[in-house]
């Protein structure tokens, strides 16, 4: 039986369970103690303890079954929304703060689950016992229960009339949220900064300024849910006096029997009791739809960089880089690179330099199609990568930046990320080429020592050394490391690239620099000034030529061996 249908029978069970109690008491107030028959005011008791029992195990029961699918449903729905965000291009992650992407998977989902587990079944349970408490009420006196039905659209009217508000207020409350999350995720991430510059102060009064507006939102929306409480109640009051009044005065006149009006007045408690913790429910219930609407506009968002109907495997043999008439500006900014016409040759060792905010690692972020080209192709081997799978782009080519992405785990599970599959023997084998092998050497665990958060046991240059040999690892086509030996002395750096180029002969490396030392032994050097190529130039020939080049390296280079 599907779990649904289990649960709702359950329910269904235990709201006619409900109704057993009053009946029973009607008939021990009109038969059994009128009647002094202690047999039948046993089975009284012992229908009441019954009813009780019976209705808390279904209810139990439905609770778990209702629980049980909930909890799944939360787990696919997590792992669709991880699968979305993945799906996303670099212009929604640059633009939005991590605690504003990481948020629809925690709030929200655990407000849906909250619905689906304690909300749904509460607002089911209340509509069955309503519906069946009302109708045994019209078949118990059809006069008293006309009576009191007028005050139910009191209940319907208020809740029409705070319907706007409450959902106005949950809106904000988690928009609050949302904004809070981002400057949590933020300060924890930065907070050594924080406290090298001694705006610890600056932070908690933004701190304090984001929490009272959250704490503002929350007793906004309280505060509405309380009008809406005070309002529904008053129906509830009025029922009962209604019954009090009216139904001791049919027992006074002989047409109702006094088992018959304890009954009513149960009856009337069950009927109104669900009604008045509707208000709640409902107050609840809009955070919640709050929440929905939440991920619905993460669902609505779609990746600006997508495979086209066409897409094909990456090019073999031939990994030529092209770009014909390239144009590209971030949104919102007139164009940033203009690259009319470039080749690089399959295998060619190629360094990009020029000031900051020339483009040059825009270069790199289009061939991996972190953005697309808004005019122009790049192709590969006489490709556009656009009709390119994306996942094969990026198995073909690795780019790597500045600041290199570490996990948590022990340095061999981060070689591994790119490859799971590959042996200690080549873990170390990338290691020896970076010339990390001593440092690993030092450590107690060795290969699987663990990095701690953020690999933070690690100086930057060993940070970076690590990348470069997981890159290895992947055996790209096409290698670009965006400023990626920056924090690497020049010595050190050198024999870096220079194991890299030989490790990866046949392969295309492109190397973003500001450091004429880097630059010794390329057979081609991109120069940069304002998103357009002002020289292609060999290192010879590069200082005195170009004007540009010499304010970029204006101290000029300390020798090192080249990379060739």
């Amino acid at each position: 039986m599907p779990w649904h249908v289990a649960s709702f029978l359950c329910m269904t069970v235990g709201s006619l369970l409900a109704l057993l109690t009053p009946l029973v008491l009607k008939w021990l107030i009109d038969k059994v103690l009128p009647q002094r028959e202690i047999g039948q005011l046993f089975l009284a008791a012992v229908l009441i303890f019954f009813s009780y029992q019976g209705r808390t195990a279904l209810t139990s029961l439905g609770n778990y079954l209702t629980l049980t699918a909930v909890q799944k449903m939360a787990l696919r729905l997590r792992m669709e929304i991880l699968r979305h965000l993945d799906t996303l291009s670099a212009d929604y992650y640059e633009s939005t703060p991590p605690g504003a992407v990481m948020y629809p998977l925690k709030e929200p989902i655990e407000e849906v689950a909250y619905f689906g587990s304690d909300l749904l079944p509460a607002i089911l349970r209340m509509c069955l016992t309503t519906s069946f408490t009302a109708v045994t009420m019209l078949v118990l006196s059809p006069v008293l229960t006309l009576a009191i039905f007028p005050l139910i659209p009191l209940f319907l009217i208020a809740r029409q009339h705070f319907r706007a508000k409450l959902s106005t207020d949950s809106d904000t409350v988690q928009t609050n949220l949302v904004e809070w999350n981002g400057f949590l995720e933020e300060h924890i991430s930065s907070v050594l900064s924080i406290q090298l510059l001694g705006q610890e102060g600056r932070q908690e009064r933004r701190a304090f300024r984001l929490l009272a507006q959250t704490t503002r939102s929350y007793l906004a929306l309280f505060r509405t849910a309380s009008w809406f409480t005070v309002w529904t109640s008053m129906a509830v009051v009025l029922a009962m006096s209604v019954v009090i009044g009216y139904g001791g005065w049919s027992v006074i006149a002989g047409t109702l029997s006094l088992g018959s009006l304890v009954a009513f007045y149960s009856f009337v408690t069950q009927l109104f009791d669900p009604l008045s913790g509707a208000a709640e429910l409902y107050a609840r219930a809009q955070r919640t739809f709050a929440s929905i609407r939440q991920l619905q506009a993460v669902c609505a968002l779609r990746p600006s960089v997508t495979d086209s109907l066409v897409s094909g495997s990456f090019p073999v043999g031939d990994w030529g880089l092209e770009f014909m008439a390239v144009e590209f500006g971030y949104e919102r900014r007139k164009s940033m690179l203009n690259v009319p016409s470039l080749r690089i040759a399959a295998g060619e060792r190629v360094a990009i330099v020029g000031e900051n905010g020339a483009g040059k690692s825009t270069l790199g972020r289009l061939v991996t199609r972190l953005y697309d080209v808004k005019s122009g192709a790049i192709q590969i081997g006489g490709v556009d990568i656009r009709n390119i799978g994306l996942k094969d782009l990026r198995r073909g080519l690795c780019y790597l930046p500045r600041d290199p992405v570490l996990f948590e785990g022990s340095l061999a599970s981060n070689l591994r990320f790119v490859r799971p599959a590959a042996s200690d023997r080549e873990l170390r084998e990338a290691i020896q080429l970076v010339d990390l092998a001593d440092v690993v050497e030092g450590f107690p665990d060795g290969l699987h020592q663990r990095l701690g958060p953020d690999a933070c046991q690690l100086s930057g240059g060993q940070r970076q050394r690590l990348a470069i040999a997981r890159a290895l690892l992947q055996r790209p086509h096409i290698l670009i490391l965006d400023e990626a030996t920056s924090c690497l002395d020049p010595d050190s750096e050198a024999l870096v690239l220079r194991n890299v180029s030989q490790y990866l002969s046949v392969s295309t490396l492109i190397v973003v620099s500001h450091r004429a030392s880097t630059l010794s032994g390329f057979s081609r050097i991109l120069v940069l000034s304002s998103g357009r190529i002002v020289a292609d130039v060999g290192p010879d020939a590069m200082v005195p030529s170009q004007a540009v080049v010499s304010r970029v390296f204006l101290k000029g280079a300390s020798p090192a061996q080249g990379i060739t």
